[in-house]
């Protein structure tokens, strides 16, 4: 452990990361009004939108990654917050971790603990922009529906998935990569497709 500490004393490098990461980055979370619970790491600075009387709050221990270079897979962006109304409420459970992901809440996403959502996963509670050609017309974003989203304890979703409005996903289920979720999952359900469809339980592996 002493022989660690040394050589990331001795790295300018080591040392910026570790400010700039693990202080200045949840400080100035907290500073916009975001409530980072302790012993989060950061990879770079998340995109985040917080309008006046929404909630963000993020739990213990969370990892949150924003770097390219900070995920395997590669991050098309960094992970964005983005709760867009007064009423908006955006919640991320003690130890669960976020790669490069887009969580935006109209209304409210609410994420379990110890959940791993993969490289440029979309959760939308928003439709973003109303269904009827009519209602665009007179006002692009407008009007558009939106429905709370649950991720339960110890879910897994894959990189590239789409989470639609309304939809729960259940405990231990896993959202294969690319998948289009926008019904429920139970739990321990595995689904993967477009749509999604159930290829297994997480009970039989």
């Amino acid at each position: 452990m002493k022989t660690v500490l040394v050589k990331i004393l001795r790295s300018p490098k080591s040392i910026y990361y570790l400010i700039y990461n693990r202080l200045l980055v949840p400080f100035w979370l907290r500073l916009i009004g975001v409530k980072v619970g302790s012993g989060c790491r950061f990879a770079g600075l998340p995109i985040v939108t917080l309008a006046k009387g929404a909630r963000i709050r993020i739990g213990k221990c969370v990892l949150v990654n924003s770097f390219d270079t900070s995920n395997s897979v590669g991050l098309p962006h960094r992970t964005i917050l983005d709760a867009r109304t007064s009423e908006s409420i955006i919640e991320i459970g003690d130890y669960s971790g976020i790669s490069g992901a887009s969580i935006v809440a109209q209304t409210s996403v609410k994420i379990g603990s110890r959940v791993m959502i993969g490289g440029g996963v979309g959760i939308w509670d928003t439709d973003f922009h109303p269904i009827d050609p009519d209602k665009r017309l007179e006002h692009p974003t407008q009007d558009a529906k939106s429905s709370p989203i649950v991720i339960e304890d110890e879910a897994f979703i894959g990189a590239r998935a789409i989470i639609l409005k309304g939809v729960t996903i259940g405990r231990r289920a896993v959202i294969g990569a690319a998948t289009v979720v926008s019904k429920d999952v139970n739990p321990g359900e595995i689904v993967a497709g477009n749509p999604a469809e159930v290829i297994g339980h997480t009970e039989n592996l």
